[in-house]
């Protein structure tokens, strides 16, 4: 008992070195605390939004050569070397050297690009509690989670980029990915060839479609590789993908084409039809060519899916050259249509008495749009556009990519048994509208969708339709015309 006394009155007694040591401690603990919580910073190594343009047009990175001309201004026909497809083209026969031989020929017309541009990038000061206790606590911790205690402050910075491209014209004008050059300040272009390098500077860019030209001044006609079709290439048919992986120069690999018309899963803000590829794609492939066992661009490399092996998408040459207009004079901006539409389905057919099973069908009109007051209905089932019968959703939507404002379309339209043309200008949307880009649902990540929707807006000039002479349905029933058009 007398120990336990003993120990109980000792535990009450403080020398002065114990106290003045605590004090010290605890000093020391609070400093460390409030410089962390002054001087806290997370630095993001990671570029923060990349479709945010950080760059002006007025930039001299950026060719204002065609700034002035129309699309009516521009004869497209000499811009590129093209070949035409034909189902009874001669067939390729393989051999050990085939693929030798096909990169021997195209690799004067591939170039390296490297790029210096501006990225912004996120700083973040100050610091969780969360950081400084020892363990989580429950339900407290969770409430740290949710409440910002680190500031987010925004800062630009200046990054390098690598990627490829492939010239398409012999006085130097070159496509690759727009996000290869985005927000670029520099480019450079290095002839994988010559070994010589020349500075580039930016025709037009288009997010969408992910599609750039680009230009440089040679001294000499460059080897420009000749465009194919995308349209015509075979799924299971060999291509070889040319570029500048990780900056390993002028790399060669081979594949197949594995799928067409395919929606990238990391891709889906993006409004292309992919071709998908087994050729090995990487970082710094981006804007290279897809080339076939002929030598023409079918596609260009752009994406990989990061979680699995040997799945490469490549855009469709035949998409790029719906947007080279565009990319000429750096007019990227789409016209509209106001409706909605989907594929055409044999049960909707059958119940709207079409005697086919193709075409577009029209399955919502947006109220108080020019569609509207120019009579286009529900249900309506668009059968061509300029000329074009639309038996494929997937050429509808490559066609709209193509379309900016102030364009004329011809669109022809079947409707209670007659068939009857529509005559358009594009027009535009205000500038408020949350619709700015065309509206394509994707059931299915990965695949074609069943039900794409698309939106797209129109300046009616005409004041009624009139019904096309020659109709597609049975002659049978009654040709009827459409109301006369709202003005």
């Amino acid at each position: 008992m007398k120990f336990e006394n003993g120990s109980r009155e000792g535990a009450g007694k403080t020398t002065p070195v114990s106290v003045s040591g605590a004090r010290y401690r605890t000093g020391i603990m609070t400093l460390v605390l409030l410089v962390q919580v002054l001087f806290a910073c997370t630095v993001s190594h990671v570029p923060e939004n990349m479709d945010k343009s950080l760059v002006s047009h007025e930039d001299p990175v950026f060719d204002k050569r065609f700034q002035e001309l129309s699309f009516q201004d521009i004869d497209l026909k000499q811009m590129w070397v093209e070949r035409k497809y034909s189902e009874n083209r001669e067939k390729v026969m393989v051999n050990n050297y085939t693929f030798a031989d096909i990169a021997d020929a195209a690799k004067d017309g591939v170039v390296n690009i490297y790029t210096r541009r501006l990225e912004e990038k996120e700083a973040k000061f100050g610091i969780s509690p969360n950081d400084i206790l020892p363990i989580r606590i429950p339900i407290l911790s969770d409430i740290f989670d949710i409440i910002p205690f680190k500031v987010p402050i925004p800062y630009r910075s200046e990054g390098f980029s690598l990627g490829s491209g492939f010239i398409i014209n012999e006085h130097g004008f070159i496509l690759t990915n727009a996000h290869v050059i985005h927000n670029s300040t520099d480019i450079r272009v290095v002839l994988a060839g010559v070994r010589r390098e020349y500075l580039a500077k930016i025709i037009g860019s288009d997010r969408m479609t992910d599609t750039a030209l680009i230009k440089i001044e040679p001294d000499h006609f460059l080897t420009a590789l000749p465009l194919g079709s995308s349209d015509g290439v075979k799924i299971g048919e060999m291509v070889l993908a040319i570029g500048n992986p990780l900056g390993l120069e002028h790399s060669v690999t081979s594949g197949i084409v594995s799928a067409k018309g395919r929606i990238a899963p990391e891709l889906n803000d993006k409004f292309v039809d992919f071709l998908q590829t087994d050729s090995a794609i990487n970082p710094g492939n981006s804007g290279g060519p897809l080339l076939n066992l002929h030598g023409e661009v079918v596609g260009i490399n752009t994406a990989v899916i990061s979680k699995a092996q040997s799945i490469g998408f490549a855009i469709p040459i035949d998409t790029v050259k719906e947007v080279m207009p565009m990319l000429v004079l750096d007019q990227t901006e789409r016209g509209w249509f106001g409706v909605k539409a989907v594929p055409l389905t044999l049960e909707k057919a059958s119940e709207l008495l079409y005697p086919d099973e193709w075409g577009i069908l029209v399955v919502e009109v947006e109220k108080g749009s020019p569609a509207e007051k120019a009579g286009i209905r529900t249900h309506d089932i668009i059968l061509e556009l300029n000329g074009l019968s639309l038996k494929s959703f997937l050429l509808f939507r490559r066609k709209l990519l193509g379309l900016a404002p102030g364009h004329t379309v011809h669109l022809t339209i079947f409707r209670d048994g007659a068939t009857m043309e529509v005559r358009s200008t594009l027009g535009r949307k205000g500038a408020k509208e949350e619709s700015r880009k065309p509206h394509f649902n994707r059931h299915e990540r990965g695949s074609a969708p069943e039900h794409s929707k698309e939106t797209l807006l129109v300046r009616w000039t005409c004041s009624s339709p009139t019904p096309k002479k020659g109709n597609r349905p049975s002659s049978r029933r009654q040709t009827k015309r459409m109301p006369p058009a709202f003005s």
